[in-house]
Parts: C-alpha cells; sequence; structure tokens
C-alpha cells in the first residue's frame, strides 16, 4: 500500500486533537506504532483510545521545556527500540484568548516558544538518534499562512514561515544522513483552532454574534479555495504518512500543500 508505515514508530506532537489526531489516527492505519504526545493528557488519551491494532503511547509534552522534550524521546526509543518518524504538529495562534485582540507581545512570545522553537527543540532531541542509525523522517506542520502576505498576518504568519526556513535548511544539513525532512501547509481545517477564531471574529464583530460559528468558517475559506471545499485533519495526516514513509525517499526540503488550491492564488 501507498505510505506503508508497518514496523515504523513515529512521534506526533500536539496529537490530542484536531490535525494532529488526523495524523495520529492516519500513521497507525498505516502500520506506525504511535506516541501520541499533547500538552493536555486526557486529549491525548482521548486519541490513543480510538487507535486499534498498533501499539501506541500517550505522553503529556510540553514542546517549550527541553526537559520534558528529552524524556519523552527517550521514553519512546526505550520502549520501542527506535524512533523512526518525529511529526512536529503543536503550534498556537496567541498566547491565549483570540478575542484580546492579536499580535500583543504575549502572542509574539507563544508562537516563537511554540511553533519555532518547540519544532527545533523535537528536532534536536531525536536527531542524534536518527543520525545514528542514518535513517528518520521529519514532517513539520506549517501553514499557508507562511506563505504569502493574506488576511492572517503578523505572529502567526511569521511563525510558519520560520518553520518552513528551517525545514529547508535542516533537510539540507541531514540529507548526507539519510533523513528525509519535509513540511505540509495545511489551508483550512475545521478544528478547535478554527473554532478558536472563528469565536473571535464574532466577539469583535456584533452583527455576527448569532452566526453559526461553523457557517462563519465556511464563509471565510470556500471562496478563497479553487477546490471550494475545506480540509480535513485526515487530510493533512494521509499527506503526513505519505512523507513519513519510504515512497518518499527521495522527497526532501519541500513544502506540500493540502489547502484546496490556496496557493495557486499568491
Amino acid at each position: 500500500m501507498l505510505g506503508d508505515l508497518r514496523g515504523k514508530t513515529a512521534l506526533v506532537t500536539g496529537a490530542g486533537s484536531g490535525i494532529g489526531r488526523g495524523i495520529a489516527t492516519v500513521l497507525a492505519e498505516q502500520g506506525a506504532s504511535v506516541a501520541i504526545t499533547d500538552l493536555n493528557q486526557e486529549w491525548a488519551d482521548e486519541t490513543a483510545d480510538l487507535i486499534s491494532g498498533v501499539p501506541t503511547l500517550s505522553i503529556r509534552l510540553d514542546v517549550t521545556n527541553s526537559s520534558s522534550v528529552d524524556e519523552t524521546v527517550q521514553r519512546v526509543i526505550a520502549e520501542w527500540g527506535a524512533l523512526d518518524i518525529l511529526v512536529n504538529n503543536a503550534g498556537v495562534a496567541s498566547a491565549g484568548d483570540r478575542s484580546a485582540g492579536k499580535n500583543r507581545d504575549a502572542d509574539w512570545d507563544a508562537t516563537y516558544e511554540i511553533n519555532v522553537r518547540g519544532v527545533v527543540r523535537c528536532c534536536e532531541a531525536a536527531l542524534p538518534h536518527m543520525q545514528e542509525r542514518r535513517y528518520g523522517k521529519i514532517v513539520n506542520i506549517a501553514s499557508m499562512a507562511g506563505h504569502s502576505a493574506r488576511r492572517s498576518g503578523g505572529a502567526y504568519a511569521v511563525s510558519k514561515a520560520a518553520v518552513l526556513r528551517y525545514t529547508r535548511g535542516l533537510a539540507a544539513e541531514l540529507a548526507s544522513s539519510n533523513i528525509n525532512v519535509n513540511a505540509i501547509c495545511p489551508g483550512a481545517v475545521w478544528t478547535r483552532f478554527q473554532q478558536a477564531g472563528a469565536r473571535a471574529r464574532q466577539a469583535a464583530d456584533p452583527a455576527l454574534a448569532d452566526r453559526d460559528i461553523e457557517d462563519l468558517f465556511h464563509d471565510r475559506y470556500d471562496p478563497i479555495m479553487p477546490l471550494g471545499r475545506p480540509q480535513t485533519p485526515e487530510d493533512i495526516g494521509k499527506s503526513a504518512a505519505f512523507l513519513a514513509s519510504e515512497d518518499a525517499r527521495n522527497i526532501t526540503g519541500q513544502c506540500i500543500h493540502v489547502d484546496g488550491g490556496v496557493i495557486l492564488r499568491d
């Protein structure tokens, strides 16, 4: 099967909900043992409960804490003997309540610490093991917001642009170690992340107070997508599974857009 991951081990950050949950479940469906990590242990446990037929680990992980990251990576290696696949998905749009405004100093700090430094910490923790084995697949989740100056500007977009630049540089650095590093840029996926964004729009505009938040989501994103529809967590998971497999062994330093064609309008 395409994207065959049988016998492989994977660690997915931010896998307790949304895109991360979609990635974890698809990797498991393709045969990988999956370490489901999230800052919220209950959410991680819920994702693990959705998976059957392959080994799983449910681990509380704080990507802003180097000790938490190192301990998680070492636990996976100790439990399963190897870490083949790292998917850096954990991310935030702001430091907290998005209705409080955007691009506050706290938002810049949070997006940098989680979206950028969190990716770097996880990679640095996994790389000695991958380099020693001369094998590894790293998939970083960026965003369509990281590519151009559209409505989603500011701290979040800048952090995702940084992830794309880091991905390309790391891919070049690690190519001689037989480690593939790629990114995925999702478009609009109906998750807690987007629900929070829709609620923030409601809070900022009294005229939207009675609107269904999912309708607001579709009103905003469907028109900018040539395919006319948003994406699902499983769409992102399928792309991650392909990039993590040997079917993609000669793909590195790339960004795969799973965005309904939004990139065509840049």
